[in-house]
């Protein structure tokens, strides 16, 4: 029995080794559960960040009503002992009657094991294994159960390393917004979104005219300032909805949903007011940007032909004079 689930074990761990997606190597320790050890069913509930709401995530075994169903608080019973006081418990028919009924799911059980789930000491929820039978858990046993959830937590918090590393690499390292190839895919479904009824959309390009006086004068640090603190003041007149992102080294390109090119030419002059009025770093530095405007035409899935045109009301805005917005429908 020992070997058996010391090779188990290997095979979990090796999982965690080749897997980025966490729910693939889970399933493979719910697998091994159910084939090792007959367990009738498990899964892991982890704690909703913004309710604190513990809710199912991963399981094998289960009826998807009780899933659904299942939406609990960290109390005093089971629950609150896992996250504060005791990563392994288990719980059986004939204990303490609340600590069984927080840990039933759908239907009675015989032994209930339910082990922590967290990284960097936090405790993020818990691993609950089932089973309909008596079963003898020695200190054998409880290692492999502890194994198992350590291989599931190191998983999960890899998977969410994964995922900030990736929401990393969508954002411009001097500037904060958007990349250019992450807006791009971002303006791309937004189009394919709007092919089931025509909505406005006005794409906008910002180009600073002082880049290279900046940048002759102060250097590259204080540009990559100037770009990132304009930037900041642009969100600050444009909707949640509108999208920003960096297009060359010394420009925006912003697409507004739900809004006009003439709407649009009116929300940037009062950006390019407002800039009149503000410095930035220690050096007290302007920033002024020409700016080019087009629209989404009706029926338009051309994306290129889209951004063209803004480029070209750019290229007509910078020939004028600084601060000039020219609009290309």
């Amino acid at each position: 029995m020992q070997e058996k689930l010391l090779i188990a074990l290997c095979h979990t761990l090796r999982g965690y080794l080749t897997e980025p997606n966490a729910t693939r190597l889970i399933q493979q320790t719910f697998r091994t559960l159910e084939n090792q050890l007959h367990a009738t069913y498990a899964f892991i509930a982890l704690q909703n960040r913004k309710t604190s709401y513990l809710d199912i995530q991963h399981s094998f075994g289960v009826q998807r009503s009780a899933l659904q169903a299942f939406h609990k608080r960290i109390g005093s019973n089971t629950i609150g002992r896992i996250f504060f006081k005791d990563a392994f418990n288990i719980i059986q028919k004939s204990d303490d009657s609340d600590d069984y009924i927080e840990m039933k799911i759908e239907k009675d059980y015989h032994t209930c094991v339910a082990i922590h789930i967290g990284w960097e000491g936090r405790t993020f929820g818990f691993m609950a294994i089932y089973f309909e039978h008596p079963v003898e858990i020695d200190l054998t046993l409880k290692n492999f159960f502890m194994a198992m959830a350590g291989a599931c937590s190191a998983a999960l918090e890899k998977e969410e390393l994964l995922r900030m590393i990736s929401e990393l690499r969508q954002f411009d390292v001097d500037t904060g917004i958007y990349t250019h190839q992450f807006f791009i895919s971002k303006l791309e479904k937004e189009i394919h979104s709007l092919h089931t009824g025509h909505k406005d959309l006005a794409l906008v390009i910002l180009d600073l005219d002082n880049y290279k006086q900046i940048i002759n004068l102060h250097g590259s640090d204080a540009v990559h300032e100037v770009l990132r603190l304009a930037a900041e003041e642009l969100k600050r007149h444009i909707k949640g909805c509108d999208v920003l992102g960096a297009l060359g080294i010394d420009e925006f390109i912003l697409y507004m949903p739900d809004t006009t090119a003439a709407e649009a030419e009116k929300i940037i002059i009062r950006y390019n007011e407002r800039l009149k009025k503000l410095t930035f770093t220690g050096s007290d530095l302007s920033a002024a940007f020409s700016c080019g405007i087009t629209q989404l035409r009706e029926n338009e899935d051309d994306l290129d032909a889209l951004i063209q045109r803004a480029q070209m009301a750019l290229y007509t805005a910078r020939k004028t004079a600084d601060r000039t917005i020219s609009v290309e429908l």
